[in-house]
């Protein structure tokens, strides 16, 4: 175990800031700070003397003096930030008390490093956009408008439904929030055809109304089966430790899964005969 006197306090940094008890998660801890005597950092200040409290803390991975091989391993994989970077759980009692040590709360393990790692706010933000390009984001859904069959010359009705979506993952030991909105969408018809990205949607037209045209309606100029698909193109935000939102520089283009649509080819005549009559006749 390792004793020293430190400030249960957070650095301000550009994913929010403020103060707490050590490992609440509830702040963005966006630098490093060397502790007192032992050479190695730790992602909160210390050595502020008018702390009322002393803290220490002990490698997660060993008894004794005995290492464990498995936990090691995933110290290494873990506490990456950072030159030989470690787990370590904290304690904390008051100064001077003679108490015993009380496991910090909550009692997750956090990161200490033999030398001082760079910002962790610069390393999200270097790797958010691949982050929010990751993650399993929902493709929109297609609707035709009439399907699976519309008429060569007419106008088919696209629309698309498409919403927000959360994502809350762990990255670098601080706790990321993505929140993923639609914000343009690119029409594919099948046909060679496409249009977009435009802001437009499409909405559902009522059954008396199909034909009519719409901001995302398309004619078909050629019969013909096609697949059409529509590419949603969400924009993001992502927030630390529940600090404020922070746009995302750059978009995720998700493709919707495509919707067969066959054209087919009306043709009309004019029917001089009565069936009754003659029941050969054209249309009989």
């Amino acid at each position: 175990m390792f004793l020293a006197n430190i400030s249960p306090s957070y650095a301000e940094g550009s994913g929010g800031g403020g103060s707490g008890d050590i490992g609440n998660g509830d702040v963005y801890v966006g630098a490093y700070y060397p502790i007192p005597g032992t050479g190695e950092w730790a992602s909160f200040d210390t050595g502020i003397p008018t702390n009322p409290r002393e803290f220490m803390y002990e490698p997660k991975c060993f008894a004794g003096d005995v290492g464990d091989i498995v936990c090691l391993n995933e110290n290494e994989r873990v506490c990456a930030a950072g030159a030989r970077g470690k787990l370590v759980y904290w304690f904390t009692r008051l100064k001077e008390s003679g108490n015993p040590w009380a496991l910090m709360d909550p009692p997750n393990p956090s990161c200490i490093y033999a030398e001082k790692p760079r910002d962790v706010g610069d390393q999200i933000r270097e790797n958010i956009l691949t982050e929010f390009q990751s993650r399993p984001i929902a493709a929109g859904t297609l609707s035709l408008q009439p399907s699976p069959h519309t008429l060569i010359g007419a106008h088919t009705n696209f629309y698309v439904e498409a919403g927000e979506q959360v994502f809350d993952f762990v990255m670098l030991e601080q706790n990321i929030r993505i929140v993923a909105s639609p914000s343009e969408y690119e029409w594919h018809y099948g046909d060679r055809t496409v249009y977009g990205p435009a802001s437009q949607t499409g909405s559902p037209l009522p059954a008396d109304r199909w034909g009519e045209e719409t901001s995302t309606s398309h004619v078909y100029r050629e019969t013909g089966n096609y697949q059409a698909s529509v590419t949603v193109h969400f924009s993001a935000e992502y927030s630390i430790n529940g600090g404020p939102m922070v746009p995302i520089d750059g978009r995720a283009a998700v493709p919707s899964a495509p919707v067969a649509i066959s054209v087919w080819k009306s043709e009309s005549h004019n029917v001089a005969d009565d069936c009754r009559v003659n029941p050969a006749g054209y249309g009989c």
